[in-house]
């Protein structure tokens, strides 16, 4: 039992509170008049900055000094060496004296990848195939953080929207439970009634807090894909009234050349195909070594030599010091040293893994292509949909509107209230707010489908 003496609020007293704390909030996430716009463009502009963007470019950036390191490394390489040795005098076995000797040498040494198959041009085909990837990366991360931005920025677009929606249902609802009270004052509404209209305007706050929420959770979404703060600005940008469907077929070819996941099967593939070419250069070439040196006798003079499976060519001269050098005529010499593998076991199981991978890295080939196939047509399908969802909710925004000019027209012959009209009005706004998300729906889905197909051509 209540306590003597006090008396107990109507369950609708009990909203004041949260009504003023919920109208601060909606006020504070309504665009204010003197808020700069900002547009979508605008948004992309800023795209360079993206901390995804910003990791993706650094790493095309290593690719590219990679590369050209490569490309240096296919040029001339030269080395300097020299040794010394100092030997004192001391005593011979027949028990004469030595003297001391000062020996040593100086030299130059160029090495040229000459032959296609030499360590530096598997080293350029490398760093070749690790930049065409690293830039394929740059641009699924370019077209991500697009993608991101358009999602943040019409999704705070359309909050706006629900932002107004909100404020105008709950003011609605707030009408109606003022004319339940009145009605039951009256003895033409019961208790019932009026919890029914107290339960409706609850459920606009709830519905208000959440899309202020949403709004908030967005802009803070487009400051975090962005890696800057946007600020208080008012979202200005509509997605476009009409999305054209572009050609799927243009769209596949594009997505079996230029997906990331298709190029690094295809790099996958061509080092696989590098592998067993050196393993069968290993098992059909003989490991030979061919030189000729021009100089004394003893050492010293110019040397060249040609290594046929490294395919290498290396050039050097060396120049004989203290008692190396030699006063002895200069004279040309030949050498050729080498070995073949006649049978090995392992020589075999090492060709057989190599030709097993290139068929493995061809078949993920065309898995990739397969499924990058795949992504584009499913998407091309979803944003079918998404066009006739578009053409629906504008059949929608018409009957909203009919149904608007009836209830005006009904208010005018004295059978309708002002009630009536402002729900009709407010059913329209709601089909507009469909109509808009809708179109945002089919705006993203384009993005998603252009992504799919590697980015915008």
């Amino acid at each position: 039992m209540n306590a003597p003496g006090i008396s107990r609020l109507p369950p609708w007293r009990l909203l004041s509170p949260t009504l003023v704390s919920l109208t601060l909030a909606l006020c504070s996430a309504a665009p204010a008049q003197t808020a700069s716009p900002l547009t979508l463009d605008d948004a992309l502009s800023r795209l360079d900055a993206a901390p995804s963007v910003t990791a993706a470019r650094l790493s095309a950036q290593t690719a590219q000094t990679s590369l050209n390191a490569a490309r240096t490394a296919l040029g001339l390489t030269i080395s300097v060496n020299g040794n010394a040795g100092y030997t004192g005098a001391g005593t011979a076995p027949d028990g004469g004296a030595t003297t001391s000797s000062l020996s040593g040498a100086a030299g130059v040494n160029v090495s040229l990848g000459l032959l296609p198959w030499s360590s530096n041009q598997s080293g350029l085909n490398s760093a070749v195939r690790g930049l065409a990837l690293a830039q394929a990366r740059l641009a699924d991360a370019q077209n991500s953080a697009r993608l991101n931005v358009a999602q943040q920025y019409f999704a705070a677009v359309l909050a706006t929207q629900d932002v107004e929606i909100a404020a105008r249902t709950l003011a609605l609802r707030q009408r109606q439970l003022a004319v339940t009270q009145s009605r039951q004052a009256s003895g033409n509404a019961t208790a019932g009634n009026v919890l029914s209209a107290q339960a409706a305007v609850q459920s606009a706050e709830g519905t208000a807090l959440q899309v202020v929420a949403s709004l908030d959770a967005a802009r803070r979404g487009l400051e975090a894909v962005l890696g800057s703060s946007v600020g208080d600005v008012a979202f200005s940008s509509q997605p476009p009234d009409t999305v054209t469907l572009p050609d799927v077929a243009v769209l596949v070819a594009q997505a079996r050349a230029l997906r990331s996941e298709v190029i690094q099967a295809q790099n996958t593939l061509s080092a696989a195909q590098e592998e067993l070419a050196a393993q069968q250069r290993e098992a059909t070439l003989p490991d030979l070594t061919a030189s000729v040196r021009y100089g004394p006798s003893g050492s010293g003079g110019l040397t060249t030599a040609l290594n046929l499976q490294q395919g290498t060519l290396s050039a050097g001269y060396s120049l004989p010091l203290g008692n190396n050098a030699s006063a002895s005529a200069n004279r040309l010499s030949a050498s050729v040293a080498g070995s073949y593998v006649v049978y090995s076991p392992v020589q075999r199981a090492q060709l057989s893994a190599a030709d097993a991978s290139v068929t493995q890295a061809r078949l993920s080939l065309q898995v990739a292509q397969q499924n990058a196939e795949l992504d584009v047509r499913t998407r091309y399908s979803t944003l079918q949909t998404s066009l006739i969802t578009v053409q629906t909710r504008m059949t929608a925004l018409q009957v909203a509107q009919l149904a608007l000019e009836t209830a005006q027209t009904r208010l005018q012959a004295g059978t309708g209230t002002a009630d009536d009209v402002n729900a009709a009005d407010l059913d329209l706004a709601q089909s507009q707010r469909d109509l808009l998300a809708a179109r945002i729906s089919a705006q993203t889905t384009l993005l998603q489908l252009q992504n799919a197909a590697g980015g915008p051509q």
